[in-house]
């Protein structure tokens, strides 16, 4: 699996989770899903950052588009989860709640567009094809890890590793 497709399909994910959450009517059903959502947006910055944005910022140095673009990548993270936490203090369902999570979808609508439109072309050409599809193999393994609550990173073992047992 390709790094950046992976991402994309899950930047595509997300966009229907939030469209679905932001439609649904019942303030219970929509705090589950929200709830639901939150991990997989955690797991998504953790393969970015793990996989491609740490190496593509340790290989390329600072002063560079693709090494400064970490800094830029953290800083909208940062934003988001100020957003998430400020969520979390509201009732779910009320329409400072659903405010809320349509400046969160928004925010990272912004930040995806520029992640697509202007990284992901100079990674492709950074690394390479085969480095991506390495990475995204990774990440695959990682994210199959963590859904299926193991652990998650280099110290997660393969299932040979653990003798054939899941």
């Amino acid at each position: 699996m390709h790094a950046l497709q992976l991402l994309r399909d899950m930047h595509a994910d997300t966009k229907i989770q939030f469209k679905i959450i932001l439609s649904t009517t019942d303030p219970t059903e929509a705090d589950r899903l929200w709830r639901q959502l939150q991990p997989v947006l955690d797991l998504h910055e953790q393969l970015e950052d793990e996989f491609v944005y740490t190496p593509i910022a340790e290989e390329s140095g600072p002063g560079t588009p693709l090494g400064d673009w970490d800094m830029r990548h953290e800083a909208d993270v940062a934003v988001v989860k100020r957003l998430i936490a400020e969520t979390a203090q509201l009732p779910a369902g009320t329409p400072e709640w659903r405010m809320r999570i349509g400046q969160i979808a928004d925010a990272l609508v912004r930040h995806v567009t520029d992640e697509e439109g202007q990284i992901f072309g100079r990674i492709e050409q950074f690394w390479g094809p085969e480095r991506l599809v390495a990475a995204g193999n990774s990440m695959q393994q990682a994210k199959e890890a963590a859904t299926s609550r193991e652990p998650v990173g280099a110290g997660a073992k393969t299932t040979a590793q653990r003798g054939g047992r899941k």
